[in-house]
């Protein structure tokens, strides 16, 4: 796989305008600011109001509760990095390097925004509404990247499963979070290569997906059974 070097956003692209314009901007800007440095649950509206100069009964009339700003600062983050991972995967040609580098990409997301992770699964992909929410289709554009380089996988034979590419999709993707997940919480974040560790994830799950898997490792037996012989008779 050639060094493809990863970019995480610090922040969401400022140029995309939202319903409100530059007010909804500073608004989303401010609670990314807030969310990243102090966490969902220490923000509060008078927080954001202040950052953004509105006053906090003003604030509402842009967002209803706070809830609905984490789904908007949410919806943003995983609709950006969409964008950019797109751009950087069209430049991978083989589809187990796609694969890791979409787990490369997805463990660093988590390390390198902790707080912003936590509050996508609480208050926004762990209600009842999500499977019907805006916030799904966007997570699913996202997602969407690893089942196209799947899909296209297996229609060219390079990969054979009896399990749906949702699944293997939702396997990768858990996998990761769990890698990036255990790193917080035992603090050995900072000590994770996350490229080794992605690249480590990314061989197995292709070992495991990749069609005549059993041919190549009966192989692999053959070799090491004739290296064996050699060396007894050296």
């Amino acid at each position: 796989m050639r060094n493809i070097q990863i970019s995480i956003s610090a922040a969401p692209s400022k140029q995309r305008s939202g319903r409100w314009g530059d007010r909804e901007q500073s608004i989303l800007d401010a609670a990314w600011e807030l969310i990243t440095s102090q966490g969902f649950d220490r923000m509060t509206m008078a927080d954001v109001a202040a950052a953004t100069g509105l006053s906090e009964g003003s604030l509402y009339n842009y967002v209803p509760s706070k809830r609905e700003l984490a789904i908007r600062v949410a919806e943003r983050w995983f609709s950006t990095q969409a964008e950019e991972l797109e751009q950087t995967l069209s430049a991978v040609e083989h589809p187990r390097d796609q694969v890791t580098l979409l787990v490369q990409r997805h463990i660093a997301m988590i390390l390198e925004q902790p707080e912003l992770f936590l509050m996508w699964i609480r208050e926004v992909r762990a209600t009842d509404a999500y499977l019907t929410s805006s916030s799904r289709d966007i997570f699913r554009s996202y997602t969407g990247l690893l089942r196209a380089v799947l899909d296209k996988a297996q229609v060219a034979g390079s990969i054979e499963t009896d399990m749906s590419n949702d699944m293997v999709r939702d396997m990768i993707y858990g996998g990761a979070e769990h890698v990036a997940w255990t790193a917080i919480v035992q603090k050995r974040a900072s000590m994770l290569d996350v490229a080794d560790a992605a690249k480590k994830l990314g061989r197995t799950y292709w070992k495991a997906l990749k069609a005549n898997t059993a041919s190549e490792d009966l192989t692999d037996e053959r070799l090491a059974r004739i290296e064996a012989k050699l060396d007894r008779l050296s």
